[in-house]
């Protein structure tokens, strides 16, 4: 014979057990600053490869999937966990934002690059995705730490 139930001693360990697992990953949400400053690399780099002509592109591309492969390798071996930024809950809308916001710098990197801008240009455009990056970063980080310390 099996039981269909749990007890209230053994639902109130699963919440309590659940509840602790959420507390462990809002502390993953803590990122040290470089690793903001890492992804904002990462962003800087897609930004600013497409005010470039193909092989400038293509090369800043390369280097930004390896920054993501090295930021991946990192987060697993430190935290055993990779946390993906798209992940659904309440860091869903800044990812969006964020998204939004590189995509909107990415055409206008493009319109620029058609335009011949000045070297300069393209490299200040890198520069604001950069700073957009990191500060979503931190903002995302920030929204994951407090619905994982809430229990949603």
């Amino acid at each position: 014979m099996t039981r269909d139930s749990l007890s209230p001693a053994e639902a109130r360990a699963a919440l309590d057990s659940a509840g602790a697992a959420r507390a462990h990953l809002a502390t993953l949400g803590m990122c040290p600053p470089w690793r903001h400053g890492a992804f904002g690399a990462v962003m800087a780099l897609l930004v600013g490869g497409a005010g470039f002509p193909l092989p400038v592109q293509m090369g800043c591309t390369a280097l930004a999937l390896a920054g993501i492969a090295l930021i991946v390798s990192y987060d697993r071996r430190r935290y055993g966990v990779f946390i993906n930024g798209y992940r659904r809950g309440a860091t869903r809308p800044v990812v969006a934002v964020l998204l939004l916001a590189i995509i909107a710098l990415l055409f206008l990197q493009i319109h620029l690059r058609e335009q011949g801008v000045e070297l300069w240009v393209p490299l200040a455009v890198a520069g604001a995705g950069f700073v957009i990056a990191v500060l979503g970063s931190v903002w995302w980080s920030r929204v994951f730490r407090r619905e994982m310390e809430r229990g949603a």
